[in-house]
């Protein structure tokens, strides 16, 4: 027992700071009904900070950065409603309406597809063995989507707390922008001073990839939508004509799709091939070939380009990521699937650096790679320029107390024991 009593003892401070986070995830998991308005002023934050940072750098003061990014987005809503939502709108009320169609479409095809299936000369052992496949399948797939819709709905039924997170968004994302550069101090300033230079590499890294993939989906997204754009035109003007009533709001769902890896384009491209099976399997065809091409080229040249830098994951990675995030949460576990991993894989490098008794700031610079740019100047928190350098003022380079006396930073070791597997990358 007096064991157990001097373990505790000793570990004390931990047990206060693990206890404290449990706590604090028991209070977030409560609220959650309201966390989704906070993820959307999150994502905002990421997107206006550099817009802010840019002004500061003109000797702007943060509050009125802040206050020309709330004006630039006011405009930019204004202007979406005043001249791109009204054509939106009439064509969404369109495409409900034309739903009956498009219900018949399927069912045509459905129908012609059974009567080839009738007609193959398959013995009926074989007829047996795929008509229980072809049942499997179909209840796999509604189980599927009822675990991807089920927490969604249950998000829904929780608006009034979204609503009210989402009112008070704008003061809170005012401040997060102000006051941006006070964060990492705060949160480092409630620990013990040994565990600070962690506690900023920490919230170094998970700004790092969060801001990088918010970015690069919003640019990935605009693309989408701009090359659906000119494919629909381009098949309205060779004779599909059907597809120009709908330009806008299939082009929108390719868009905002694009927040979904893998699944996302692929379901993008349902609505346009089942309009083309209204006017000929020829337009169905064509808006097939279109959505392929547009993925293949947002696959290999602006998904390396733009996203290369953020998550970094293998796709099969994602797909797991994705299917594992969609059935836990739904469709917001979905979308934040990619980020996460990509977050808990820096997270797992920097920890086993340290745990092989690299310093915070070389275990840092394994996992973001050295900062560029010329000597003596470092653009990522917590990286130090040069073995020894603090990467705050009075730190020393170990993550030290100030006047500990350590030795200064090592280099980071190359030894094959040192680097962490790159399974996930």
């Amino acid at each position: 027992m007096s064991d157990v009593l001097g373990a505790i003892s000793r570990h004390r401070l931990g047990l206060f700071v693990t206890a404290v986070g449990v706590v604090v995830a028991w209070l977030l998991w409560t609220a959650r009904g309201a966390l989704p308005a906070f993820f959307i002023g999150l994502a905002l934050a990421f997107v206006l900070d550099p817009v802010v940072t840019a002004l500061e750098r003109r000797r702007v003061p943060r509050w009125a950065g802040v206050l020309v990014s709330y004006v630039a987005v006011v405009v930019l809503v204004w202007g979406f409603v005043a001249f791109a939502w009204p054509p939106v709108a009439q064509q969404t009320g369109e495409f409900i309406e034309h739903l009956p169609e498009l219900g018949q479409a399927i069912t045509d095809f459905q129908d012609g597809v059974l009567e080839w299936y009738a007609s193959l000369p398959l013995p009926p052992e074989l007829r047996e063995m795929v008509d229980e496949s072809i049942a499997g399948a179909q209840t796999a797939f509604l189980e599927a989507l009822r675990a991807v819709l089920g927490p969604t709905i249950g998000t829904v039924l929780r608006s009034v707390a979204f609503v009210f997170g989402l009112i008070i968004v704008p003061v809170w994302l005012f401040f997060v922008l102000k006051d941006r550069g006070r964060f990492p101090g705060a949160v480092a300033g409630a620990l013990p001073e040994s565990w600070r230079p962690d506690a900023r590499n920490v919230l170094a890294m998970l700004g790092r990839v969060g801001g990088r993939w918010v970015r690069g989906q919003l640019l990935l997204g605009l693309a989408v939508f701009l090359a659906s754009v000119v494919g629909l035109a381009i098949l309205t003007f060779v004779g599909f004509s059907e597809f120009g009533r709908f330009t806008l709001i299939l082009a929108l769902i390719a868009g905002v799709l694009e927040w979904f890896p893998i699944i996302g384009p692929i379901i993008a491209a349902i609505p346009a091939i089942l309009i083309g099976f209204t006017i000929s399997p020829a337009a169905a065809f064509a808006a097939a070939i279109l959505y392929v091409a547009i993925q293949q080229l947002e696959n290999n040249l602006l998904v390396p380009k733009v996203m290369g830098d953020a998550v970094e994951l293998h796709p099969a990675v994602m797909i797991l990521a994705l299917i594992v995030g969609a059935g836990l949460f739904g469709i917001p576990g979905a979308i934040l699937a990619a980020p996460t991993v990509a977050a808990g894989r820096d997270l797992y490098r920097y920890t086993f650096q340290r745990l092989h008794d690299q310093p915070p700031e070389a275990a840092m610079a394994a996992v973001v790679g050295p900062p560029p740019g010329p000597p003596g100047e470092s653009t990522e928190p917590g990286v130090p320029t040069k073995p020894g350098e603090p990467t705050e003022p009075g730190e020393s380079g170990s993550g030290s107390a100030p006047g500990s006396g350590s030795a200064p930073a090592r280099a980071v070791r190359r030894d094959p024991r040192d680097t962490a597997p790159d399974a996930l990358r």
